[in-house]
């Protein structure tokens, strides 16, 4: 009852007050908790959603979801935004999704989904239900994976094939040297999708790999994708889970037309396989 009282006094004024977009309760905290897992934040001059992932800890994608938000939508100060209080995803419910299903693609268990949605009927999803998936930590701490000093409390996401292909030369030493990443074969014009969430931090030129894309992600990692033929995002751009961000092509120093993968992880390169599942 506290809880809901300091939230209706809260956000009644704050939401009148919405059109300037300049309010700021006086000496009132700009993240307050409620009772439904969530916490309400102020956006104020300067944020930006990335920097709220980043700060609270939340996937890009899901502050999105959570939010109503498109990728073009910008922020104004005064917006109250819901952030997550647990590390989590959302699924919005598609026709011919089952509770089972849902647990399966996100390698939860069928009762860590429940839990985290007391309120679904597992018999009768309805179609657009946005659910939290809690964060799964068994595949994490299988892989030994060491959390990133930059983003300290993140958990590790795994990330999506950004091409679908046979790996032609995998991560680690050859002939030639080591290979800091693996080379997945495909045609050219192919796209190549973005592995996780996150901020272009490049795209360019750059000696031996050609035209490349580099992305920071919010759990620390960075992921460059190299050799491309066309780019199709900016620097600075924001983008998500399986979105186009270039083609396949032969460019820079390369025998044949293929995607070469990297993932750092506080700037070292590590195997990609690692963190990839489909």
């Amino acid at each position: 009852m506290i809880c809901l009282l300091i939230l209706t006094c809260l956000v009644a004024p704050v939401m009148a007050a919405l059109n300037p977009g300049n309010f700021m309760p006086s000496g009132s905290p700009r993240s307050v908790p409620t009772d439904s897992k969530m916490r309400m934040y102020q956006v104020s001059k300067g944020d930006t959603l990335w920097d709220i992932s980043r700060k609270f800890k939340v996937d890009l994608e899901m502050l999105r979801i959570i939010n109503g938000l498109d990728r073009n939508c910008a922020l104004s100060v005064g917006q109250i935004l819901e952030i997550p209080y647990h590390r989590s995803r959302v699924h919005t419910i598609k026709a011919g999704d089952t509770l089972w299903g849902i647990a399966a693609r996100y390698e939860v268990s069928l009762s860590q989904l429940s839990q985290a949605n007391p309120d679904i009927n597992p018999r009768n999803l309805q179609i657009g239900k946005r659910i939290v998936v809690p964060d799964s930590t068994s595949s994490v701490s299988a892989l030994a994976v060491q959390p990133s000093r930059s983003y300290a409390g993140f958990s590790t996401v795994m990330m999506a094939w950004p091409v679908t292909g046979s790996i032609t030369s995998p991560y680690g030493w050859r002939k030639s040297g080591f290979h800091h990443g693996i080379d997945i074969a495909g045609d050219i014009g192919d796209a190549i999708k973005a592995a996780a969430a996150g901020k272009v931090t490049f795209t360019g030129n750059q000696a031996i790999y050609g035209k490349t894309v580099v992305i920071e992600h919010p759990d620390g990692k960075e992921s460059m994708y190299a050799h491309c033929q066309k780019i199709l995002v900016n620097k600075n751009d924001y983008v998500v889970r399986g979105q186009p961000i270039a083609t396949i092509g032969m460019t820079g120093r390369t025998t044949g037309p293929h995607l070469h993968f990297e993932v750092k992880i506080d700037g070292e390169n590590d195997n990609p396989i690692k963190y990839l599942r489909y």
